[in-house]
């Protein structure tokens, strides 16, 4: 058979040559019951497709929400580590570990939201 699409087209094309011609102004469209389950195949085969991107959609937001917040904080970090550098009083040494330790969280915060965004560091 068909596809119901082009059944339903052709259908309708045909119905509105009709009311042309005859001057009718409200048609009527006659389906087989074959015809009207294929629409409705067609119709839970939409709504299915709907329904699994509609999910991913939701997906791709979360994990857009989650990266979003670890740039953020990765950026916060890197203004630690030139706040932690810029400190004259500490010794020098005790300043790079600081700054290591800082980038250190940010990078694996980076790692975990990049992979698994349910899995983000704290």
């Amino acid at each position: 058979m068909p596809d119901i699409l082009d059944v339903l087209h052709a259908r309708c094309a045909e119905i509105a040559a009709e009311a042309i011609l005859s001057g009718e102004e409200h048609p009527n469209l006659t389906l087989t019951t074959r015809e009207v389950e294929d629409l409705l195949d067609h119709i839970d085969d939409l709504h299915r497709r709907y329904c699994d991107i509609d999910l991913a959609y939701r997906e791709l937001d979360h994990r857009y929400t989650v990266l979003r917040r670890a740039t953020s904080e990765a950026t916060a970090s890197l203004e630690r580590i030139r706040a932690a550098l810029e400190q004259r009083t500490a010794h020098p040494e005790a300043r790079a570990r600081q700054a290591c330790t800082i980038a250190g969280f940010a990078a694996r915060n980076l790692t975990a939201a990049s992979l698994d965004p349910d899995r983000t560091a704290s």
